[in-house]
């Protein structure tokens, strides 16, 4: 009788969808798991589902074990000077680089289907030359001359260039626009910055140190978010006091924690709206750094065009080998291994640019906010102080130096010399609203 009311209130279920959903909502939810698990793992193209979050570093205190092909992304990461670029700029270039061709990490990635393109063409090559020797029986086909494979390397050639052009391209313009991003933070780093240093009061010594602290955290933070190769206790325990570093590791995502703690700091500071709305804009683009950040490691070139590429391109390198045997015989072997040393370089490339942070140097855009966050901070004072020995520090206008009445037009009220003369012609120049006169 239960297997019965059991029947009957599947039958009795609505159908919203296809296939066996009905069936999958009766189960259990352990066995409705199960089943997409092994559904998963018999599709080879179905999409990869992780933790809808995310699993960024930004929620584990854990530093990867990376695979040696992910170990050599850290020397692609080149940050230039000049004598880095007159080096590059050198005209033995292409020597010293073609001696240096054993030390490309982009061929020793692509070193596996290499050597498959390598061990096709050889065992092409032996067998067509067993076949020419009469070594094999009568009963073997011979491979020369081979026109479908010549007619289909030739044909295609060009749709597997325009495939690899746009594949390059397009993770181009990814790596680009991700350092653009890190650019951009760089600059509004030190305009917050600055900005405090300027517009917090003088008495607000604390607020401008906090402002610092938690600034140079947000890029460490950010970095560690998409770089999961440090911890951000050993990042920032120089950086933040204890208690800061404490419940920042402790958030669920600490770019946006870093983010809100300099909010409060600005929010808690006296000063003029118009001055918390400008420092309200950087911190705006901080997000928006971090969102687009997020977007191109969530969001690769579609994967279909990817596969449809790798795919392609092997068996065309597959069958590369039948196509020049009979024109090139035992040279096929040196001519494929170039080729698909060459092409399979091409595609390695964009694969690496594709996800940009791993080849960024987001270690050194970082150090060079730090340095440039706390230079501002200590050489503050001295600047004012410097300004103020010159007399430009008085034209700047004061909080409580002027009450508005009921007409807000400005009147120029006097410029008279003052009774010490300054470096700027003794000029003191006071703004009165409404035609006030002093």
């Amino acid at each position: 009788m239960q297997m019965q009311a059991n029947r009957s209130s599947l039958r009795a279920s609505p159908v919203r969808g296809l296939g066996a959903r009905p069936l999958l909502r009766a189960l259990p939810a352990g066995r409705v798991a199960r089943l997409n698990v092994s559904a998963q793992a018999k599709d080879p193209n179905a999409p990869i589902q992780s933790n809808p979050l995310g699993t960024l570093s930004s929620q584990s205190g854990q530093v990867a074990t990376l695979p040696r092909s992910e170990e050599a992304r850290k020397y692609f990461r080149t940050v230039y000077d000049f004598p880095q670029w007159q080096k590059h700029r050198s005209s033995y270039r292409f020597a010293e680089r073609l001696f240096q061709l054993s030390q490309s990490h982009i061929l020793q990635n692509a070193l596996p289907a290499i050597s498959w393109v390598t061990l096709v063409a050889t065992l092409v090559a032996s067998y067509g030359y067993s076949y020419d020797q009469h070594m094999l029986p009568d009963v073997f086909p011979s491979i020369s001359p081979n026109a479908s494979c010549t007619a289909f390397i030739s044909n295609t050639s060009v749709a597997l260039s325009l495939l690899l052009v746009f594949r390059t391209n397009s993770s181009y313009g990814r790596w680009d626009e991700a350092r653009k991003m890190w650019g951009g933070l760089l600059n509004r780093s030190r305009d917050i910055m600055r900005q405090g240093a300027t517009c917090f009061p003088d008495d607000q010594v604390e607020a401008k140190k906090a402002l610092a602290r938690w600034t140079v955290a947000f890029s460490r933070a950010l970095r560690i978010h998409f770089q999961p190769e440090v911890t951000i206790e050993s990042e920032l325990q120089n950086i933040l006091t204890p208690a800061e570093l404490q419940m920042l590791a402790k958030s669920q995502h600490r770019p946006v924690r870093a983010i809100h703690a300099i909010s409060q700091i600005i929010q808690s500071v006296p000063m003029s709206s118009i001055h918390q709305q400008q420092m309200s804009n950087n911190l705006t683009f901080f997000h928006d750094v971090l969102g687009g950040c997020e977007r191109l490691l969530r969001a690769p070139i579609p994967v279909s065009y990817t596969r449809h590429t790798a795919r392609f391109l092997f068996a065309w390198l597959t069958l590369l080998p039948f196509a020049l045997y009979p024109t090139t015989g035992w040279g096929v072997v040196p001519v494929c291994t170039g080729i698909a040393a060459v092409l399979c370089g091409i595609e390695e490339i964009g694969v690496q640019c594709e996800e940009p942070f791993g080849i960024l140097p987001l270690d050194v855009i970082c150090n060079r906010i730090q340095a440039d966050v706390m230079a501002t901070l200590k050489d503050d004072a001295d600047t004012k102080t410097i300004l103020a020995e010159a007399g430009l520090i008085s034209l700047i206008p004061s909080a409580t130096s002027a009450t508005p009445v009921a007409s807000a037009e400005p009147v120029l009220v006097s410029a008279r010399p003052s009774a010490a003369p300054a470096p700027n012609n003794g000029l003191q120049v006071r703004v009165a609203m409404g035609g006030e006169r002093k």
